[in-house]
């Protein structure tokens, strides 16, 4: 457990959030009761409605960045006051909804602790978080869930089966499974489980890689283990994962911008007078690598937070898509009844005074595609062979495995995998040609044309995926090696 932070803003995207946790944080701000209201708000006006309608109509005046006055939200109900701010992430929560909130800002919850994912066989295990309770009872990874307290599970819905795992921390849950040919059953009590919330791998010639899933309390200190645990090793280079994490808490973002800016501002703060306090980095101890950091849509926050100040500093290049571009600032308040209001108190820009608020961090290089960023990151960092092996849950790439796959699948026979992925693997450029109906692979011995055709290209919820034999016969540095649910895809760069 750490301290509590000393900056007490919180950057998160709500609409991205995980539902999970379990610590909860200390409040940043707390109103004074009724009698302090008594000054601005008339007795008359404080018998008529209940204390927590007069005490969110003040919060709201004097703390919204929309400068909403008073007369604005008179005569209007909680409800009516929040949404007349036509602003997503001002809400108010009941304690209980608190808890849940405070929860997922910590990445905690109540069940067996593993990650679950959903094929034609059924749902299966797809990651035991370590140390958990399924972990110890001796889940793995590909088992198939295939009965819960000896009710058989469902092999179509992840909500059926999650629901009927997860539970009150001290109960126990017997959990069935086919590993194999063999059938084996796990009695395990359920715990509270914080989920890991930085991930760390280590490729050849020194490059590095940590994912950040969120930036909770802890995901700083995290950040530093994974860190030092690649600088023995030799880190010469690091890629940077912030995809999908829908941010946290400012301060830890700030933290980790330490590891790259020694002084500086982290970003600019606009509040509902315009007034700028600057999030100051000070007393930062750069690490002087080249730094690739992968971020898309669902970036946002804090993860926005900490890409466009490195960016700006010019010691990072974003890689992906245009992220989220959710670039405000919320305060918590606690009233008596200990519902909080989370408050949208300012807005904030980059170092450079760039605007984040709906409209993103822009990649010094679009890339589309989970395995083809990862990938054109990889490249940056040095390394111009990969390989890419293909299993039925997953892939690895260099023979790691960072938790995402490479987009494939079987069709009468043939193998198909993504058009970015394969694209990116031999450093082409990929384009979509309307007229034709084509998708263009362009190398730097020219241009091959992908018809939508059976046996060569399909189209599955708007991805392309191609026939990788077909690839390979024109683009040779692609070699492919299919032994059945197993494929080997090697490709080289600017060959």
């Amino acid at each position: 457990m750490s301290g509590n932070k000393s900056y007490s803003k919180l950057m998160n995207g709500d609409s991205h959030m995980k539902v999970s946790p379990l610590r909860k944080k200390a409040l940043k701000a707390t109103l004074a009761l009724a009698s302090t209201l008594a000054v601005v708000m008339p007795v008359s006006a404080m018998a008529q409605e209940d204390l927590n309608t007069v005490l969110v109509r003040k919060t709201l005046v004097e703390n919204h960045v929309s400068g909403v006055s008073l007369e604005a939200l008179e005569n209007k109900s909680i409800e009516q006051m929040i949404e007349s701010l036509k602003d997503p992430y001002t809400v108010l929560f009941t304690p209980q909804d608190y808890g849940q909130f405070s929860n997922t800002l910590e990445n905690s919850f109540e069940g067996i602790g593993c990650v679950i994912g959903l094929d034609d066989k059924g749902v299966y295990v797809s990651k035991p978080i370590p140390g958990s309770p399924a972990a110890i009872a001796g889940l793995q990874k590909d088992d198939y869930i295939r009965a819960v307290d000896g009710v058989p599970a469902s092999t179509t819905s992840i909500d059926e089966v999650r629901n009927k795992i997860i539970g009150v921390a001290g109960t126990k849950v017997k959990v069935t499974v086919l590993r194999g040919d063999k059938v084996l059953t796990f009695e395990i009590t359920r715990q509270a489980v914080n989920s890991p919330e930085v991930y760390s791998s280590s490729f050849t010639n020194g490059v590095g890689y940590i994912q950040i899933t969120d930036f909770s309390d802890e995901a700083d200190e995290e950040f530093d283990k994974e860190l030092s645990a690649l600088q023995e090793k030799g880190l010469k280079s690091l890629i940077l994962d912030v995809r999908d994490n829908p941010g946290g808490y400012l301060e830890t973002a700030r933290n980790i911008a330490k590891h790259f800016v020694k002084d500086g501002v982290l970003i600019h703060t606009k509040d509902r007078d315009g007034v700028d306090d600057p999030v100051n980095i000070t007393d930062g101890n750069p690490l002087g690598i080249p730094v690739y950091i992968l971020a898309n849509e669902n970036s946002a926050s804090a993860s926005e937070v900490l890409s466009g100040a490195l960016q700006d500093y010019g010691v990072a290049k974003v890689i992906g898509m245009q992220t989220y571009g959710k670039g405000s600032v919320q305060q918590l308040f606690e009233f008596p009844d200990h519902s909080v209001l989370k408050v949208t108190v300012e807005e904030y820009l980059t170092p450079k005074m760039r605007k984040v608020n709906k409209e993103g961090i822009t990649p010094d290089l679009q890339v589309d595609g989970v395995s083809a960023q990862f990938i054109t990151a990889l490249h940056e960092s040095g390394i111009s062979d990969i390989q890419v092996m293909i299993k039925k849950h997953g892939a690895t790439y260099n023979g790691v495995d960072v938790g995402f796959g490479f987009g494939s699948f079987q069709e009468n026979g043939k193998f198909y995998a993504s058009a970015r992925g394969l694209a990116a693997l031999i450093g082409a450029k990929i384009s979509w040609n309307n007229a034709d109906r084509t998708v263009d692979i362009t190398d730097n011995k020219g241009t091959h044309a992908f018809p939508i055709e059976a046996d060569k290209l399909m189209i599955v919820n708007d991805a392309s995926y191609i026939n990788v034999d077909l690839f390979d016969d024109y683009f040779p540095q692609l070699k492919v090696n299919v032994q059945g649910d197993s494929v080997s895809i090697q490709g080289t760069k600017g060959n």
